[in-house]
Formats: C-alpha cells, sequence, structure tokens
C-alpha cells in the first residue's frame, strides 16, 4: 500500500514537471545568442564603412559637414568592435545627417557609379546604350537613304512627265504648223528649213527626256526590293525609236507626229506598276519605319546624356536601368505617334521631300521629349474625361 501511494506521487510530480516545462517560453541558447550579437556586430560594422564611403563623397565634393558628426564617424571606425552603446547612438545620428547632406546622393548611387573593376552598373549602362544608339542611328540611315533615293527618283519621273505633257502640246502646234506649210509659196523652202530645226531642237529635248525616265526607271526597278522579291525581275525595256516618224527615204514627216507617241514607251504598264509600287514603299517607310527610329534615336540621345549627367553628380542607380529601358520603347512609341497624327495622307508624289521630312524631325523631337508628349496626352484625356461622382456625406 505504501510504495503504491509512493508511485502515485512520483508519477504526479513527472507530470507536473513536464506540464510546466511545455507552459515555458522558449529561451535562447547561449549559442543562439552569439550568433544574434555577431550578425548584430556586422551590420554594425557594415553601417560604420558605409558612413565612411559617404563621408569620402563628401569630402572629394566639398559638401559641408558638421564637425561633430564627421568626429562620430571617425570615433565608431576607431573603436571597430570595441564600440560603445553611447558611440554607436552617436553613430546613428551622425550617419543619418550625413546623408542628408550630401543627399539625392546615396552610398547605392556611389556603388552604382564606382567600382573597383572598372565595371560598375553606370559603365554598363552607358556601353550598352552607346551601342544601341549607335545600331539605331546606322539603321536609321539605311531607311533613310534607301527612302531618299526612291523618293527622289519618284519626284523625278513626276517632273519629267509634266515636261513630256508640255512637249506633247508644243509638238502638236508646230505639226500643225508644219502641216499649213504651202508648197507653192515662193518661202516655203525658207520656211521649211526653219520648221525642220524647230522639230530638231523638239526632237533633242523629248530624247534627253526619254533617256532620264529610262534612267530613272532602270534606278527604280533595282531600288524596289519588294517587286524584286515578291514579283520577278523582269527584263529592261529596249532603248527608243525616233518618236519622229520617217517616209521610205528617211525624211522625217512632222505631219505624222503623233501627240502621244512619247508616252508610249516611256509610261508603259510595266512602268508605272514599278512607281504604283515604289510609292506604297516609300508610304511605309515614311509613316511606319522612318517614325519609329527617330523616335528610338530621340530617346537614345536623352538617355546617353542624361547617364553622362548621372555619373558626374553620383545620382545614377539601378533603378535608372529600368527607367532608361522602358523610356527607349517610349520614345519609339512616341515617334510613330506623333508622325502618325501630323503626316498627311499625301502620297510622295505629291507631297516635297522636305516636306515630307518634318514630321520626321516631330517624331525625333517626341522621343527626346517623352515626358512631355504623354504630359500632354494625360491632359487631353483628362479634358475630356468626366468626373468622378462626389460622394454624399
Amino acid at each position: 500500500m505504501t510504495q503504491s501511494i509512493i508511485l502515485l506521487a512520483i508519477g504526479a510530480v513527472v507530470v507536473a514537471s513536464l506540464f510546466i516545462w511545455s507552459r515555458r517560453s522558449p529561451t535562447p541558447s547561449g549559442a543562439d545568442t552569439s550568433a544574434n550579437n555577431k550578425k548584430y556586430d556586422e551590420i554594425v560594422r557594415l553601417a560604420i564603412d558605409d558612413a565612411a564611403q559617404l563621408l569620402a563623397y563628401a569630402s572629394r565634393t566639398g559638401t559641408s559637414l558638421n564637425s561633430a558628426d564627421v568626429q562620430a564617424i571617425i570615433l565608431a571606425h576607431s573603436a571597430g568592435n570595441s564600440i560603445t552603446p553611447e558611440q554607436e547612438a552617436t553613430f546613428w545620428t551622425a550617419a543619418s545627417a550625413i546623408s542628408k547632406a550630401i543627399s539625392p546622393v546615396t552610398l547605392e548611387t556611389i556603388k552604382s557609379t564606382n567600382s573597383a573593376d572598372g565595371k560598375s552598373a553606370a559603365a554598363r549602362a552607358a556601353s550598352s546604350y552607346r551601342i544601341r544608339t549607335m545600331v539605331t542611328l546606322v539603321a536609321l540611315l539605311v531607311f533613310q537613304i534607301y527612302w531618299l533615293v526612291g523618293a527622289t527618283i519618284c519626284t523625278d519621273l513626276k517632273e519629267i512627265r509634266g515636261r513630256l505633257e508640255t512637249l506633247a502640246e508644243q509638238g502638236s502646234k508646230e505639226g500643225a504648223a508644219a502641216r499649213a506649210l504651202n508648197d507653192k509659196d515662193p518661202d516655203y523652202a525658207a520656211k521649211k528649213v526653219l520648221a525642220d530645226q524647230v522639230f530638231d531642237r523638239w526632237d533633242s529635248l523629248l530624247w534627253q527626256e526619254k533617256i532620264s525616265a529610262w534612267a530613272d526607271f532602270e534606278v527604280l526597278r533595282n531600288w524596289n526590293v519588294l517587286k524584286l522579291v515578291l514579283i520577278p525581275k523582269s527584263e529592261s525595256a529596249p532603248l527608243p525609236e525616233s518618236s519622229l516618224a520617217t517616209t521610205k527615204d528617211g525624211e522625217r514627216r512632222a505631219d505624222e507626229i503623233k501627240e502621244t507617241d512619247h508616252f508610249l514607251w516611256v509610261f508603259t504598264p510595266g512602268n508605272a506598276e514599278q512607281i504604283q509600287t515604289a510609292q506604297i514603299v516609300l508610304t511605309a517607310l515614311l509613316k511606319y519605319v522612318l517614325p519609329i527610329l527617330y523616335g528610338a534615336l530621340g530617346a537614345s540621345a536623352y538617355i546617353v546624356r542624361m547617364i553622362a549627367d548621372e555619373v558626374r553628380s553620383y545620382t545614377f542607380s539601378r533603378d535608372s536601368i529600368v527607367r532608361y529601358e522602358l523610356r527607349y520603347y517610349l520614345g519609339a512609341v512616341a515617334g510613330f505617334s506623333i508622325a502618325w497624327f501630323t503626316s498627311e495622307s499625301k502620297s510622295t508624289e505629291t507631297a516635297g521631300i522636305l516636306q515630307s521630312l518634318s514630321p520626321l524631325a516631330l517624331a525625333f523631337l517626341a522621343g527626346y521629349s517623352v515626358d512631355l508628349l504623354f504630359s500632354f496626352l494625360d491632359r487631353l484625356a483628362s479634358a475630356f474625361s468626366s468626373p468622378a461622382p462626389k460622394q454624399s456625406g
């Protein structure tokens, strides 16, 4: 009986001990406390090193600092692991004051700008956008020169056609005058010689225009990449025969000259197709490809300039990389948008070359000043949007 009571008492004590132990809050072991202390000491040591870098930057740039703050950083750095709580409290206050004094420069911007191996984030960004700007510029030059060649040819062909129409009117009048000559007139021989001289000059001018048109169509045929890819290359048009009709003995007869003879060779259906295809390509380049490239080039110019300014002022950060990446693509979109809204629905044949280049200049400007353009669009959207309904109180 006595043994049973003793065993029950021992069991009750064990259960009570286990219950009390389970209800106790766990206390960190000595090893955990030591690890936490080491981690905190490491944070303080790194903070002191960072404050020393801020102090060095302020010294290089001549920033005015409180001597007490400078003394607190120096004392904290000299104390090392033996820093006292009072020195640590003074250090944190001094570090905060120095950070405010050199703002907007921060430790992160200093590290992004400077690097021991010369491969800082700012240097990598500058190299990347330098290459991107050169690639954009080369692509722009290629498409711009390609567009300029095609636009010049189309404009030249338009002018040639106008001159040929003028020559047609002159030929019709001179042919009528030649047919009115009377061989019984005593001055018939002299008038016939004069008429032949006039037709010689007319024929010379006509041949000059035909040769110029032939050369332009040959260049246009080789220029038109879209037609070369989609349509098999046709043979070159042969040089035209003389437009002046001749008799059996070779004598030219002005009365048989037709007003439209010179158009039969120059503006054939194949050549007309070449012009139409060229105008489609020129319009696509002018409204889509070139504005996007000009906008991207404007954005690149702005980004390169801003990177140079931020490196000089030690304000470049890793956030700048994301911001500039987005700005590059927004510049391309802005260039496309501004050129689309400002360009008129005219072909290159009716709009002059200089007149066609003005939307491209605006596209470059829009890419350079993306913030200004989108701020204007935001204000425009706000002006037409309905105000939010007021909540009744």
